[in-house]
């Protein structure tokens, strides 16, 4: 076979178009396939724990967003093929086919623990395909009491109405409800029981029920407008799929013309011929091969078996004579661009041709209907009207989902529809008026890297495909799965995108170069040129000329260079703080900048205060157990609640601040006033400096301005310093802390708390979004809430260890003799000698 490696190998191709690429990052997780898929599933863990032999880790990081991993391990359309990086080379990983082997070997009878009803509430569910059920799912995990309606006798929508047996053998369908049902004993189903007359209406499932969500589907099939369309050799395609997985096996006439070019039509001309009569079977499709949707392993696979696929055709008319039937066509074109974005077809005059035929199958798309929803004003067309930001319709308590609200789609993508509709209707019954956006969750697992030495050159294996079988009416499965060797070795072909197996210096995005660079022979000169100057290639300085003073300008010197260690080099480092009479907390670090924050964040990050030992900086308080230091701008009252009240005051007017009596007194300032301010809050007696670092604290995330000054602090020292009054008030800083070893460069600076603001933010879940930061439904609240407790732990504790490697037991022992600069202009912002520089370069 080619060698993978080549040329185009250099620089790795980009994931498909709506796909997130994360290539220029070192540590780029999650990988495209997983971004591609739209429940989030982690494929590049469940594939490495395949090779490892982990069939049951494998199961849990499949079935971990997926409840019909069974199901998908046959039919999904498989988004994450088309955006793994091997797609380029010599093809894809088969990561649908590595599913299907996962859940062959365990999904049958591996089942977790039944989960209780916790929760008061209980949610009505209408319909009881993907959507609602991935949504029944989400709901009773979470304690909800849930209830399905499904009009017709069985569960699963679409799944056992629409795909045909010989693609989806109704054993697996039950394999997947099985498991969720004893995982969830909390969802009660009723069977024939639709919505509206003859079943249950709106009405009464809100007196019963806390929320509705509608997952009505689009159960009818579209017809075409045109002459004889009312004809009855022209059935719904929808209708005659359902009618075949009912059991029924029509007589089909000998020619059987099927019309559209999706997921219906592929099903629909399939079926056809296996059905006894269907001898010849087209397709008709008004668009050509490039435009086709149907997935290319459904329309190879529908050409092996047989069936003609006609491009660049427009029924046009129904022609029934005497002597026999007709459908007339016209021939088109591809014109102007339609409101979808593709190129609409142009019918061409003079072409017009008939099919001669014994049965029309429309596949043309499907639409919702809804009698009742129609009456209560709730239908939009042939949807239900429902708005994607929030998942609900015009009644507040209704939530809607799946194709009946937002159109046909595949099964994976009506998960998602019901993990997105359980989430806001989980923050409805929470009380969340406006609940954080939700964002699919990538998740990854820690496996190691570790494939068979010739995983490169494997090729891609593919199922053994079996056709219509010997007894095409029977529907017998068309594909049977891997081997253990099989799968062994198409797990092998992982490259791996989500693990980071070097350091900043060798990269994967470098290993991959590395292979190249292993497997081109020498007298190869254009490649070897290529891969010469990819590696030589010149890059901008990223600082510039004007390089501004940062923490990352400054470093510790270790003890023995610096003092004779005295500390006794044992004992445990001191990291509590008093920052004033009446407060003492467990770290020099405490949080600001979350008074705007969804209050699911907020709930948590005061949890992690609690546990961390920690206190809040802002203008309104986290909890009334949790320390909270008071940022009062002009205008605001002072709350006795608060263990510090800190004045905010306008440029220019930090004398006009009133100290109040009974509460420490803390003043906020930056560079502008601080000569002013710090004599101010000595001679008032203030407990506190507040030096803001970034600009006013009370602005919403001043950080993302830009890096602090570092001026504000040397200035403050040196004003105390003068004036012999350094031990009299305390200090904290603002701006710019990420790590505990920043603060521990405050601390040798002369600070005495740091406030931590935005890298709270992003060790929380938030993003930067449009220059703010924005928090997602990515992270449960105890997620979060496990975040903050490590990041404060984690700032101490590394802290600390910046103290210990100067031979200090106390992190508020660090002084300034404890650091060197090592740029001139970090240096001259903070006063901190760089080695080898005269004072008159540092000064300049």
């Amino acid at each position: 076979m080619d060698n993978v490696y080549n040329l185009d190998r250099i620089n790795p191709p980009c994931a498909p178009a709506g796909s997130e690429d994360d290539t220029g990052d070192p540590h780029f997780v999650p990988a495209p396939c997983q971004v591609a898929c739209p429940v989030g599933t982690d494929a590049p863990s469940y594939i490495a724990h395949i090779w490892d032999g982990k069939i049951e880790q494998a199961f849990e990081a499949i079935t971990a967003t997926n409840p019909f991993s069974s199901i998908c391990g046959r039919v999904c359309d498989a988004p994450c093929e088309p955006a793994c990086r091997r797609a380029d080379s010599d093809g894809p990983i088969a990561i649908r086919n590595l599913k299907r082997y996962v859940m062959e070997k365990l999904g049958r009878d591996h089942h977790l623990p039944p989960l209780k009803v916790s929760r008061s509430e209980s949610i009505a569910i209408v319909g009881g395909g993907p959507a609602g059920l991935t949504a029944a799912q989400d709901l009773a995990e979470a304690g909800f009491a849930v209830h399905i309606y499904e009009m017709t006798d069985r569960l699963g929508g679409m799944m056992v109405w629409g795909i045909p047996a010989f693609r989806l053998p109704p054993g697996t369908v039950e394999e997947d409800l099985e498991r969720m049902l004893k995982r969830c004993p909390g969802i009660e189903v009723h069977l024939k029981t639709g919505l509206g007359e003859g079943g249950v209406t709106l009405d009464e499932l809100k007196d019963k029920h806390d929320a509705v969500l509608l997952t009505i589907g689009a159960w009818w099939g579209k017809s075409m407008d045109i002459p004889g369309a009312e004809n009855e050799r022209v059935i719904d395609g929808v209708e005659f799929l359902r009618r075949i997985n009912s059991g029924e096996r029509p007589e089909l006439p000998d020619t059987v013309l099927v019309i559209g070019g999706g997921d219906v039509a592929m099903d629909a001309c399939r079926a056809a011929k296996r059905l006894n009569g269907g001898k010849t079977v087209k397709v008709l499709y008004r668009r050509g091969p490039d435009e086709i949707p149907a997935r290319k392993e459904e329309l190879e696979d529908a050409i092996r078996e047989g069936v003609e696929i006609i491009y660049n055709r427009q029924p046009v008319g129904v022609v029934e004579a005497e002597d026999g039937f007709a459908l007339s066509c016209v021939e088109t074109s591809l014109g102007a661009p339609d409101e979808d974005g593709r190129r609409r077809p142009e019918n061409i005059a003079g072409s017009e041709s008939d099919f001669a035929c014994g049965l029309v199958v429309l596949a043309i798309g499907q639409s919702a209907e809804s009698v009742e929803l129609d009456r209560l004003g709730l239908m939009n067309k042939d949807r239900i009207n429902t708005d994607w930001q929030t998942m609900t319709t015009d009644d507040p308590r209704v939530f809607a989902a799946g194709d009946g609200a937002f159109g046909g789609s595949t099964i994976v993508m009506a998960m998602q529809h019901g993990h997105r509709a359980a989430y806001y209707i989980r923050a409805f019954l929470d009380g969340i008026s406006d609940p954080m956006p939700y964002h699919t969750p990538f998740k990854t697992r820690r496996v190691a890297v570790s494939q068979d030495p010739n995983w490169e050159v494997f090729p891609r294996i593919e199922q053994p495909f079996h056709g219509l079988g010997d007894k095409p009416a029977a529907f017998p499965e068309i594909m049977s799965t891997y081997t253990d060797e099989e799968a062994l070795k198409e797990a092998a072909r992982c490259y791996r995108c989500d693990a980071e197996t070097g350091s900043s210096d060798y990269t994967v995005k470098s290993r991959e170069d590395i292979f190249v660079m292993a497997r081109t022979e020498p007298d190869d000169a254009v490649t070897q040129r290529a891969i010469l100057e990819k590696r030589l290639a010149l890059r901008d300085d990223p600082f510039g000329k004007d390089v501004p003073a940062s923490f990352d300008d400054l470093v510790f010197l270790p003890a023995n260079l610096s003092r004779l260690v005295i500390d006794p080099y044992r004992d445990p480092c001191n990291v509590s703080t008093l920052l004033c009479e009446t407060l003492n907390i467990d770290s020099p670090f405490i949080v600001s900048g979350f008074d705007d924050a969804p209050d699911e964040v907020k709930a948590a990050l005061a949890e992690g205060l609690r546990q961390g030992g920690s206190a809040y900086v802002g203008q309104v308080a986290l909890a009334d157990d949790v320390p909270w230091l008071q940022l009062i701008a002009e205008g605001d009252k002072a709350d006795d609640r608060a263990a510090v009240q800190i004045h905010c005051p306008d440029a220019g007017k930090v004398t006009r601040v009133r100290k109040a009596t009974g509460v420490p007194q803390g003043l906020a300032v930056g560079l502008a006033d601080l000569e002013t301010a710090i004599e101010y809050a000595l001679e008032n007696e203030f407990d506190l400096l507040m030096l803001l670092g970034n600009g006013p604290i009370t602005s919403q995330w001043p950080e993302l301005a830009g890096g602090p000054d570092l001026k504000v602090i040397r200035d403050t020292l040196a004003t105390l310093r003068r004036m012999n009054r350094e031990e009299d008030i305390k200090i904290a800083f603002f701006g710019g802390i990420r790590t505990g070893t920043d603060g521990a460069k405050l601390i040798s600076l002369g600070a005495n708390v740091m406030i931590v603001g935005l890298a709270m933010a992003f060790a929380m879940g938030g993003n930067l979004e449009d220059g703010s930061i924005v928090f997602h439904s990515n992270y449960t609240p105890e997620d979060r809430t496990e975040a903050a407790t490590l990041f404060l732990k984690a700032l101490s504790g590394e802290a600390a260890i910046m103290a210990r490697c100067t031979g200090k037991t106390d992190v508020h022992n660090l002084e300034p003799e404890d650091l060197r600069s090592i740029t001139l202009q970090t240096s001259k912002s903070t006063g901190i000698p760089l080695a080898g520089a005269r004072p008159k370069a540092v000064s300049e």
